[in-house]
């Protein structure tokens, strides 16, 4: 096939995959649909859009790294495994992301009603865990944010370590709450088997036990802890995790 004849079939497949998610493809074009592999049509929609419940969401084109997109979409079958049915309409990656190059990231999708309690019992489904401080302590004191993006380190050591939670504050640095965190710690582990923090924790600055104390968690042997620490607690092993949204 020449190069004109390629540009005019790219074309055609781009009109017809459009008007078929519009379901409103001429007889023709169905013929055309037809004609092509169901690998070709899935690779050209899933280039494009994203599974939802109430339909498929467009893909914003140039603004979002592959891997990003992909890790986005599979919140859909991680909430799906434990009954919960989200839709990615409600929950677009946010816009005007600061994204460093060679740098891969991963959002956290956070559905209506989720808290610190009810994250850690999908946690606790997953893997063994220990309570270091109890999580029926636990409260998130950032609003819930439904989508944010973080930074794809396994040990969140690398990114903010040595600062405290209230240099945090002081510093302007938004971490994760303790809700985030169990559920983007369970999301990698149930998609790769990789646990997140097995060198270090991660400080979720959005969250605190009661009396004020920082929260965190991390990955020692063979479970998933949740530890408390004084707000003025720093160190090399210790960090947040920032966040954009």
């Amino acid at each position: 096939m020449n190069d004109t004849l390629a540009r005019q079939k790219a074309r055609a497949v781009g009109k017809i995959t459009s008007a078929l998610l519009l379901n409103d493809p001429s007889e023709e074009e169905l013929q055309v649909i037809n004609s092509l592999s169901d690998a070709t049509t899935k690779r050209r929609v899933k280039a494009i859009y994203f599974p939802g419940g109430k339909g498929l969401v467009k893909k914003v084109v140039g603004v979002y790294p592959e891997f990003l997109l992909e890790f986005h979409e599979g919140w859909v079958e991680f909430y799906k495994c434990f009954g919960i049915s989200i839709d990615l309409n409600d929950f677009p990656l946010p816009k005007n992301l600061i994204l460093e190059p060679e740098q891969n990231y991963w959002s956290i999708v956070v559905p209506d009603g989720m808290n610190p309690q009810k994250a850690f019992e999908l946690r606790k489904q997953l893997t063994s865990v220990y309570e270091y401080t109890s999580v029926s302590k636990i409260i998130d004191v950032y609003p819930r944010v439904k989508v944010s993006v973080i930074k794809a380190n396994p040990n969140a050591k690398v990114e903010c370590s040595n600062i405290s939670l209230n240099k945090s504050i002081e510093l302007g640095l938004f971490g994760t709450t303790f809700t985030e965190g169990c559920l983007i710690d369970g999301r990698i582990f149930k998609d790769s088997g990789i646990h997140l923090d097995v060198s270090g924790w991660t400080l979720h600055t959005g969250s605190r036990r009661g009396g004020g104390c920082a929260v965190g968690s991390f990955w020692r042997g063979d479970r998933f802890y949740v530890r408390w620490g004084d707000p003025d607690d720093a160190g090399s092993l210790l960090s947040l995790r920032q966040k954009q949204f």
